[in-house]
């Protein structure tokens, strides 16, 4: 690399360079760019038809299809669940009832008055330092 500042070359001494001084052919370039987007224009356009054929058919296809035999028995597996009753658990005593019952229960239970299963009182949130100090506190069960 030399110091000195570039000097201002003549288009004569840059073409006995070998400098191309030259227009650029604009109607080439213009051509092949015009190609070159309609290519991607049609390429687009193209998977887009093809996309939506594809998709089209599928949807067809899915909805004049005949509802499966699976389909149909778990239906009425599920209905037959949610609308009788039934032993879950023996040893627990927990049993199932149908939807509309349970439905019954909630709303008497949620009634004006009514007394709720949990508690609702209203208590302070405990701060970290409290939940620290407890678990320091509580003994720490044997390893097996």
């Amino acid at each position: 690399m030399s110091n000195h500042a570039p000097k201002n070359l003549t288009p004569e001494e840059l073409a006995e360079m070998g400098f191309d001084r030259t227009e650029v052919q604009t109607v080439p370039v213009v051509l092949v760019t015009v190609v070159i987007v309609g290519f991607i224009v049609a390429t687009c356009v193209g998977c887009a038809i093809y996309y939506n054929s594809f998709r089209d058919a599928q949807v067809e296809r899915l909805q004049l299809e005949p509802v499966s035999q699976d389909y149909l028995e778990l239906q009425s597996r599920e209905q037959k669940y949610l609308n009788s009753y039934g032993t879950i658990d023996k040893a627990t005593g927990t049993i199932r009832l149908p939807i509309d019952k349970a439905m019954d229960f909630v709303v008497a239970e949620s009634a004006p008055g009514a007394k709720w299963k949990f508690p609702t009182n209203v208590y302070p949130v405990k701060k970290p330092e409290e939940v620290a100090a407890a678990a320091a506190a509580a003994p720490v069960p044997p390893v097996k």
